[in-house]
């Protein structure tokens, strides 16, 4: 279901699916945007502080972007992204950890500049499969209206 701006309400919180991050996924991924030997090398990895291969941090806020998506949080009605603030990388993400996003609308606002959309701000925490939280940060962006004449859900 596409969320419009007048569909969310301040505290209101969502819940995404898992994903499960497997090395083959951390080594792809690392090789391309973030080779580091903990990233691509299995020996290297278990060397590290680490102790094993871990996801790439620019990963697991990926990761936690597609989960959002996938939700449909903001894709289709995410008009642009502001910014990204509080952006913090709390414990490593493990080949074979799953993880998921609780998204909670801290703020909304109207926007002057662009009438068409308001402006939002999400508390994202990204927590493992033992309920750990791995990576949080605060999301801006701009949320369609929904458009003029249209039916749908109202706030919550």
């Amino acid at each position: 279901m596409l969320r419009y701006f007048e569909d969310l309400a301040v505290d209101q919180v969502f819940h995404t699916h898992g994903v499960t991050v497997t090395d083959e996924a951390i080594i792809r991924f690392a090789l391309e945007y973030d080779f580091q030997p903990f990233h691509v090398d299995k020996i290297a990895a278990k060397d590290s502080i680490f102790g094993g291969l871990i996801a790439s941090g620019i990963q697991t806020l990926s990761l936690t972007f597609r989960l959002c998506n996938q939700a449909q949080l903001f894709a289709g009605n995410a008009v642009a992204g502001i910014g990204l603030d509080d952006v913090r990388f709390l414990r490593p993400v493990y080949a074979g950890d799953t993880i998921r996003a609780v998204v909670t609308v801290v703020e909304q606002r109207d926007s002057a500049r662009h009438p068409k959309a308001g402006i939002v701000k999400w508390d994202i925490r990204t927590l493992n499969q033992k309920d750990q939280l791995v990576f949080k940060a605060v999301l801006i962006n701009l949320i369609a209206r929904r458009p003029a004449g249209e039916q749908g859900a109202s706030r919550p």
